[in-house]
């Protein structure tokens, strides 16, 4: 099968996600790995693999707008975000994920933690009370500085995941 894998990525993190997919399931599949800022055709390829960083709880726009041009195509998602995937923020963009690929050919999602861009918390220190309350705004600022890069076990759990997806097709 022929597959594509685009990716956003906003600190790096996302596309080694991308990259480490691409290794393992080239092994198998004839496979493409992009930028999304290339806006690939898709028409020629059996399944998607769509990455992103995660804003407010789902895909970051760009790829959200890709998201509504993919028609009829095996699609799975994966993504990385400031928080740890079993915390409840990850929990709920899981869910959110799931929800973007209801009523298509799902391969599933998967997340991986990753690094909030440095500038992006200075935004967040300097957002006043008024657009989010002082609790939620120390907790943003807690989780953020303690965000990481994904590990190389957690990029290959990640590629394992869709070469698993795909072999059983």
């Amino acid at each position: 099968m022929k597959g594509l894998i685009i990716y956003s990525s906003k600190t790096g993190n996302t596309k080694r996600m991308a990259e480490k997919i691409y290794e393992v399931l080239k092994k198998e599949h004839l496979m493409t790995i992009e930028d999304i800022r290339n806006t690939p055709n898709i028409k020629n390829y059996d399944f998607i693999l769509l990455g992103a960083w995660i804003d407010r709880g789902t895909l970051e726009p760009k790829t959200l707008k890709f998201l509504k041009t993919i028609e009829d195509k095996k699609l799975g998602l994966f993504a990385t975000l400031g928080a740890m995937p079993d915390s409840e923020h990850g929990r709920n963009v899981i869910k959110n994920l799931e929800d973007l690929l209801k009523d298509r050919n799902s391969l599933g999602q998967y997340i991986c933690p990753g690094l909030v861009d440095p500038k992006m918390i200075e935004k967040l220190k300097g957002i006043t009370g008024l657009v989010v309350p002082k609790k939620i705004k120390e907790k943003m600022i807690e989780t953020s500085l303690a965000s990481r890069y994904a590990t190389e076990e957690e990029l290959e759990e990640a590629a394992d995941y869709f070469y698993e997806k795909l072999i059983n097709l």
